[in-house]
């Protein structure tokens, strides 16, 4: 079973080079694959800072019918929703690409949460 860690941050790393391409779709579904990740690791935070910057961007995402991200996951009329982000990138191809991107995360740092929080920090809004 993947460490939701490593995957928060792996997604987080992705959402930051794909707006530093810019490439502003990929950068949202890298954001809500990351913020998924962060909730089922338990980092709230990170998972509102990654709605936070979807929202900023996109004021009519599905996110803005929810109060929050975990709300969101919840809500079962938005299961298929989340599900198709996983045919987007699974967890491997995000490995994958942060090999081709020079990029790989090479252990989860003591505080995963502050990582994925400096990986959007470049992101826009706060």
């Amino acid at each position: 079973m993947r460490n939701h860690e490593i995957a928060m941050l792996s997604f987080a790393r992705l959402a930051r080079i794909s707006h530093e391409r810019p490439h502003p779709l990929g950068r949202d579904r890298f954001l809500v694959l990351a913020g998924r990740e962060a909730c089922r690791a338990g980092w709230l935070d990170v998972a509102e800072r990654c709605r936070a910057l979807i929202l900023a961007e996109n004021a009519h995402h599905f996110l803005t019918q929810s109060e929050s991200f975990p709300d969101a996951l919840r809500d079962d009329a938005k299961e298929s929703y989340f599900a198709t982000f996983d045919s987007f990138c699974s967890f491997e191809q995000a490995e994958h690409l942060l090999w081709q991107n020079d990029e790989p995360l090479a252990k989860v740092p003591e505080n995963a949460g502050e990582a994925a929080i400096a990986e959007l920090a470049s992101l826009g809004a706060s």
